[in-house]
């Protein structure tokens, strides 16, 4: 069975009306846009996701009228950084744009993998930064 679109969040659905089969995805799994995965039952099902579409912690698919499939995504240890204020975020982001890394930004916090190099920098600029087991 191959999903071409995200149904619905776990949790806006009744979990007691269906069978519930899971994957665990890493972080970087969710980008894809095709992926195959194997179930927490052993069936094996194809995303290839609609233009628009993206996966997320809890993304559901509806295999029929009684199971459902649900993404879940391994959590990992990430640079967390809280700035302050704006000309914090500012510079924060120029610094991190020149290391050429990835980052997310969610509710203000800026969100990186671990990395030496960037601690290292964070470190001399004496930006303030936690190191915590998250789930994008």
């Amino acid at each position: 069975m191959i999903f071409t679109k995200v149904d619905a969040l776990v949790k806006d659905i009744d979990v007691d009306k269906y069978h519930i089969e899971t994957v665990i995805l890493s972080s970087d799994d969710l980008n894809k846009k095709i992926i195959r995965v194997k179930s927490d039952h052993g069936n094996e099902f194809g995303i290839r996701l609609d233009k628009g579409q993206k996966l997320q912690n809890g993304s559901a698919f509806f295999i029929d009228d009684h199971h459902v499939l649900v993404i879940g995504v391994e959590s990992q240890d990430l640079i967390v950084i809280s700035p302050k204020d704006m000309d914090e975020m500012g510079i924060t982001a120029h610094i991190l744009g020149n290391t050429h890394k990835p980052i997310e930004v969610k509710d203000a916090k800026i969100y990186l993998e671990v990395d030496p190099v960037v601690e290292q920098v964070l470190t001399q600029k004496e930006i303030a930064y936690t190191i915590e087991e998250v789930v994008l």
